[in-house]
């Protein structure tokens, strides 16, 4: 597996010597000063080219990184803004490289304000950038209106998994779970956090941080809302979610003076037990 630094010499050297490239930036995680890098974090570079078709026509230029074991997407197009194209490359000797690649090159000052490094700039297209604040992803403080939507809207949303589970329709309960997991407890837990930590700290993408930043009570409590294939442990990780919802957003709520609505949370938590007991 070639180094961070062999690997970085190779995208410099060769956007150096093509003439369609006129810029190459690194951002992510190995842009960022003392970030948690390991040998499976990926290299995040983004190009700027005169002439973009030839990136969108086929992969030939992306060879010269090395052989080639697994693309997404498999033809280059774009995924995320639509004057880009993206091609993420798992190469053969395990290195990750992740482009995303434009002929744009109006760039915003602040475009980078979570962490970059200039690899290549032979047309100073780069030259104004601010300096990176990397304070784009941290946690903000909810506003009253913010917190009553997620609070509320979980009780609703988590309806459906006593629903399926009573079915025994296990893909559609556990897409629920999940969906619940991801749009509400994640962002309560994160909210939990920035109020613990001064609303100071980036918990990273889909709670990748979170164990980092909970204390080992709640970290445990929010294992357990995890389940295998089980019925009766998919019902038990779902109270267990429930439960843990309750805590954190009732201790956010006093925290911050939001009002929870706690006749919501005991009506709809009878209605699951209710459902509960009619499979039994």
């Amino acid at each position: 597996m070639r180094t961070g630094r062999e690997v970085i010499k190779t995208i410099k050297e060769w956007a150096s010597a093509n003439d369609l490239v006129r810029a190459a930036v690194l951002t992510g995680s190995r842009a960022v000063p003392d970030g948690q890098i390991d040998f499976l974090s990926d290299y995040d570079i983004e190009l700027f080219v005169w002439e973009i078709a030839s990136f969108q026509e086929n992969d030939d230029w992306i060879e010269e990184f090395g052989p080639i074991m697994v693309r997404w997407p498999y033809k280059p197009k774009s995924t995320f803004h639509e004057d880009w194209i993206t091609r993420l490359i798992l190469f053969k000797d395990k290195v990750r490289i992740d482009f995303q690649i434009t002929d744009r090159f109006q760039v915003p000052v602040d475009d980078y304000d979570d962490g970059y490094q200039v690899l290549v700039d032979k047309d100073n297209i780069l030259q104004g950038l601010a300096e990176p604040t990397f304070s784009r992803y941290k946690i903000r403080m909810p506003s009253p209106e913010e917190y009553g939507t997620i609070v509320n809207e979980f009780w609703w949303n988590a309806t459906y998994v006593p629903k399926y589970l009573f079915r025994d329709e296990l893909p559609f309960a556990k897409y629920m779970m999940a969906s619940i997991r991801h749009e509400y407890l994640h962002r309560l837990i994160e909210w939990y956090i920035g109020m613990q930590k001064g609303w100071e700290v980036d918990t990273g993408v889909w709670g990748r941080k979170f164990k980092k930043f909970l204390d080992i009570e709640t970290w445990q409590e929010f294992e357990l809302t995890y389940a295998g294939p089980q019925k009766e442990e998919n019902w038990a990780a779902f109270f267990n979610m429930v439960g843990l919802f309750r805590k954190l957003a009732r201790t956010l709520g006093e925290h911050l003076g939001y009002n929870y609505p706690h006749q919501v949370d005991e009506d709809v938590t009878e209605y699951f037990c209710w459902i509960q007991a009619q499979g039994k």
